[in-house]
């Protein structure tokens, strides 16, 4: 059960956006719903006219506390962590996300005109400033070597909730010559499944491999949303409500060359511009739990190592006093801002560059926040085959190398395969892969 737990914090199934899970594809103006995810504008004069997702699956984690290569991920599926190599600290973090995109559509009404329906579950997890070797202890057993720790500004989160959003984008101003400007944005109503945090200001502590005992010294603050014990039936009935907004523009420059190359074709089947720029805000919006209970532990002495590998929770309210109160908490979704700029070198060959910047801070009660990067993906595009090669460099995952492709309906891709398979230091694990049904415009 322990090595479970440890495995579970290293590949938490949960810091994603989908928007950053589906590393690649995210880019092909062929992607239909996909598209509105990321930048609700992109659904109005879309190059599919009809888009139907059955299902679709991404999760993504970036982490400094183990490397994610080939042999490491082996070993955490068949649970064996003897040989696994981390890099415990002070502040150690791990963010990881996963998401499920249900039955979804988007249809373009006209030229001007389109809509959609989006079906999400969503889980986000994050993890800041916790002590590694201090987490190793609590799920995977004390060393037989003395050791003290340090956590300061401990701040973890895991969140899931439920999405349907209805999305609609026009197009804004053309000129028939060179610019072209449509705007979308996305309603959302969300339903939160439930939110549990544990924060500390300072927790510090030591362990005597002598005695099995583990000093500790400092605060703790925790919370859960639902009844673990809870039936399916009840836990589906006390869902939190809350609403949501995407928002977004797309700019697209076009040249006389990449406007009428294909002068006998529906323009509304082609990529027409050169370059082309979008700005989306993500996720704005939160969900509000009733009644929550809050426990603060105030900590100050020692404790039985076995009974702290047991179950941590118990063993400080077994040991130290600790003050409840219940009240309202508000969960902040995973605002992001999103810049995409996109390049047509040569027809069918084009070049992304994709900024990602989470707009909630990493410090903030009740949120999750998201994961910085930046992404440049070469692609080759058509109508029913698309190949990307990402590269993407965050501060916390470092750069990962990874490949995708669209045939037809089948999706799959990820955007640190290469980097799993051929380097030893990866630090940021991602894959995706889904059916959908597209209807392309005539050409």
């Amino acid at each position: 059960m322990k090595k479970t737990l440890l495995i579970v914090f290293i590949l938490s199934i949960s810091k994603t956006l989908w928007s950053q899970s589906l590393i690649g594809y995210e880019t092909d103006n062929f992607n239909g719903v996909h598209g509105v995810t990321v930048n609700p504008a992109n659904i109005a004069d879309a190059r599919v006219q009809i888009d139907v997702n059955l299902f679709s699956v991404g999760a993504l984690i970036a982490n400094d506390y183990t490397n994610f290569s080939l042999s490491n991920m082996i070993d955490m599926v068949n649970g064996d962590l003897n040989n696994l190599g981390t890099l415990s600290s002070t502040q150690n973090e791990v963010l990881a996300n996963a998401e499920v995109l249900g039955p979804s559509f988007m249809f373009n009404i006209n030229e001007k005109h389109s809509i959609g329906l989006i079906t999400k579950a969503r889980m986000s997890n994050t993890f800041n400033n916790i002590s590694g070797e201090f987490f190793e202890g609590i799920v995977d057993g004390f060393p037989s070597d003395n050791f003290s720790f340090e956590q300061n500004n401990l701040n973890a989160t895991t969140h899931i909730w439920g999405e349907v959003g209805l999305a609609y984008g026009r197009v804004l101003y053309y000129d028939y010559d060179q610019h072209y400007l449509k705007g979308g944005l996305t309603l959302k109503y969300l339903m939160g499944a439930g939110v549990a945090q544990a924060t500390s200001s300072t927790l510090n502590g030591s362990f005597n491999a002598t005695s099995n005992q583990v000093s500790l010294n400092g605060e703790l603050s925790y919370l859960i949303s639902y009844d673990q014990d809870q039936n399916t039936g009840d836990y589906a009935k006390d869902m939190a409500p809350g609403f949501g907004l995407d928002v977004g523009v797309v700019y697209e420059y076009r040249t006389r060359g990449s406007r009428f190359a294909d002068a006998d074709d529906n323009p509304r089947a082609l990529n027409k511009y050169r370059a082309k720029i979008g700005v989306s805000v993500l996720d704005i919006g939160s969900i509000t739990y009733k009644d929550t209970e809050l426990t603060n532990y105030n900590v100050n002495g020692g404790v039985n190592a076995d009974e702290i590998e047991e179950d941590f929770i118990d063993a400080l309210d077994n040991n130290f006093t600790s003050t409840s109160a219940a009240g309202d908490v508000t969960v902040a979704l995973p605002t992001t801002l999103r810049v995409n700029i996109d390049y047509k070198i040569i027809p069918l060959v084009y070049a992304n560059l994709d900024i990602h910047q989470t707009l909630v801070k990493k410090e903030g009660p009740y949120n999750n926040n998201g994961l910085n990067q930046i992404t440049l993906t070469p692609r080759f595009e058509t109508r029913a085959i698309s190949i990307y090669l990402p590269v993407t460099y965050s501060a916390l995952g470092s750069t990962s190398l990874g490949a995708g492709f669209k045939l037809g309906p089948v999706i799959i891709g990820s955007g640190s395969i290469l980097s799993n398979l051929l380097t030893e230091s990866a630090q940021t694990a991602n894959i995706y892969f889904g059916f959908k049904v597209p209807i392309n415009h005539k050409r």
